[in-house]
């Protein structure tokens, strides 16, 4: 039976959530009972035929008791993606609420829109055209109300069947088929995240140790188990990009190679020296905290973890993490913009996400463990803006293309944590903070991601907002926050004009008409801001205030962090 839009407005995911807390609390005891049995049965040296009988009696029971925590494991599970769901519905529904608000409809319980609006002077072409608008909202809050309903139900009807159990406890491991492999690959991230979940906690160490490039980049798959398999996978990686080095160097000793074949030896000799730089950086910030596995398990210390690790495109792409973003309450993916490398810059965003994961926790009050949060630098960005030494670059700076790509990326990311957190410690608080070009990747990316994975979004220092509407997004629009440093930051609105191959950036979000809410933009604060700098405006081309945003002594940061701490209204 299909539901109707009436029905669907009384959905709240927050009651799932608790009742998935409720059914975890019930499974903990029925867990103890289990382990209390069996030490009894351990325990117990009865002989004759009257023992074996109470044996026998003790061993059913504990089975029966194992298979009902493997159950309600199961309906937990499902409850839990039911609320994410659920959770995507309700997003749905407010956004079709605020579009039938701003234009005067009016929407029945049948899910019918009526534009009341206009009197006279608005033509019958127009009030259908709103109509079809606001009913084309009411129609996909309806079809994921019916989705979610119909995968719950599936689900809680395999409950206790053969197979159906949520989560092997099997201390065995096993390899993988290369059919097992591919398929593996191929899954989206919430497919993953529920594939992963069904594991056992041996069989998880075994795939990252055993499959380390498959498990690395895997989105859906915990942030602990990606970076158990990112730090398996960076010795071998560095080790090939030296190897890399040694090859093309030797190779262009040679003098008789022609002119075309040099230049290509050259470039790649360049992007494996790169590379080996990438690596090193890498290596010696995973040195400054300790394992998010091992943080997890109890271990003193700071986690820092490798989330992402790559090289293909242009140059190594990796995403690293500070503070525990399997369980923080709130995370927070920031992601830089123009001339963004691994191998120059990582050190600097990972300074500058600990500046705000500091504000956030300060703002809201919060305990460290509170707050995680991650320099993504997952694609390859645009190289600096210089005319002269680098005019090759200057055609990504001022196209969408690179944006494009990332955010297919960045959405993938995205996706996948908020899955993971499906089903492990449940929905976090997931702000996505986007500077310079990246702002225009994380704009794009908003417009893509599932509703309720990014619960507020940020930019700065933006060319432009990814899209030209913010009815585009799928994020609440009551949750879009900009700041824009009133000099020395011409890269504000760079590409918000309609170019074809340039521009086409999306709508400067500092526009009054953006639908965005304006943080502060008083950067004045730190010792790197240029108070002599010009207005900035495109035409003054000036940048030295571009990257000041996250830097102690800011507003500018503090008000960045009240919104990832979740406190800022």
């Amino acid at each position: 039976m299909s539901l109707t839009w009436g029905q669907i407005q009384t959905w709240s995911s927050a009651g799932l959530s608790t009742y998935a807390g409720t059914v975890g609390a019930r499974r903990d005891t029925v867990v103890k009972q289990a382990e209390a049995l069996q030490a009894r049965m351990s325990s117990f040296k009865g002989e004759g035929a009257t023992a074996d009988a109470l044996r026998a009696k003790m061993g059913v029971a504990h089975k029966e008791l194992t298979t009902l925590a493997d159950d309600l494991l199961e309906i937990q599970e499902a409850v839990k993606v039911a609320s994410g769901d659920v959770s995507q519905v309700e997003s749905a529904v407010k956004l079709a609420l605020q579009q039938a608000s701003s234009t005067h409809c009016t929407i029945s319980a049948a899910g019918i829109a009526t534009c009341s609006s206009a009197g006279n002077s608005m033509s019958e072409y127009t009030r259908q055209s709103i109509e079809f608008s606001v009913n084309r909202l009411v129609g996909q809050a309806v079809d994921l109300a019916n989705t979610a309903d119909t995968t719950l139900n599936a689900r809680l009807k395999t409950v206790g069947t053969p197979g159906s159990t949520a989560k092997s406890t099997s201390t065995q491991t096993h390899d993988l088929s290369d059919a097992e492999q591919k398929k593996f690959k191929n899954m989206t991230p919430e497919e993953r995240a529920r594939y992963w979940s069904q594991q056992s906690e041996a069989q998880k160490q075994h795939l990252c140790d055993t499959y380390p490039d498959l498990i690395g980049n895997a989105d859906g798959v915990e942030g602990w188990a990606r970076d158990r398999a990112n730090r398996n996978r960076l010795p071998k990686l560095k080790q090939e990009a030296e190897e890399n080095v040694s090859t093309y160097t030797e190779l262009l000793k040679n003098p008789w190679i022609d002119d075309s074949t040099r230049a290509y030896y050259l470039s790649e000799l360049d992007k494996a020296e790169k590379a080996v730089k990438a690596y090193d950086i890498v290596q010696k910030q995973v040195k400054k905290g300790i394992s998010l596995e091992d943080y997890q398990h109890g271990k003193e210390g700071d986690p820092v973890s490798l989330l992402t690790l790559q090289n293909d495109g242009g140059r190594v792409k990796a995403a690293m993490g500070k503070g525990d973003v399997d369980h923080a309450k709130n995370v927070a993916t920031f992601v830089p913009g123009i001339g963004t490398t691994v191998e120059g810059s990582m050190v600097e965003y990972m300074r500058q996400t600990k500046n705000l994961r500091r504000a956030a926790m300060a703002q809201g009050n919060l305990a460290l463990s509170d707050v995680a949060t991650v320099a993504w630098l997952g694609y390859d960005a645009p190289g600096e803006f210089d005319l002269k030494k680098h005019p090759e670059d200057v055609p990504g700076i001022i196209s969408p293309f690179l944006a494009q790509a990332g955010s297919d990326r960045l959405v993938g990311f995205m996706n996948g944590m908020q899955a993971s957190r499906e089903y492990g410690a449940g929905d976090a608080h997931m702000t996505l903070v986007g500077h310079s070009y990246g702002s225009s990747t994380s704009g794009m990316a908003a417009t893509k991601v599932k509703y309720g994975v990014i619960d507020d979004l940020v930019l700065f220092g933006s060319p432009g907002m990814g899209t030209y509407d913010v009815k585009n997004y799928h994020v609440d629009q009551n949750h879009l926050w900009v700041s824009g440093v009133p000099k020395g930051d011409s890269v504000q609105g760079a590409g918000a004009f309609r170019g074809g191959i340039v521009g086409s950036l999306g709508k400067n979000p500092m526009d009054s008409d953006s639908g965005f809410s304006h943080l502060s933009d008083d950067a004045t604060g730190s010792p790197k801001y240029n108070k002599d700098a010009p207005a900035s405006k495109l035409s003054n081309f000036n940048f030295d205030n571009h990257s000041i945003y996250l830097e102690d002594g800011t507003e500018t940061l503090q008000d960045i962090g009240r919104v990832v701490a979740g406190v800022k209204r």
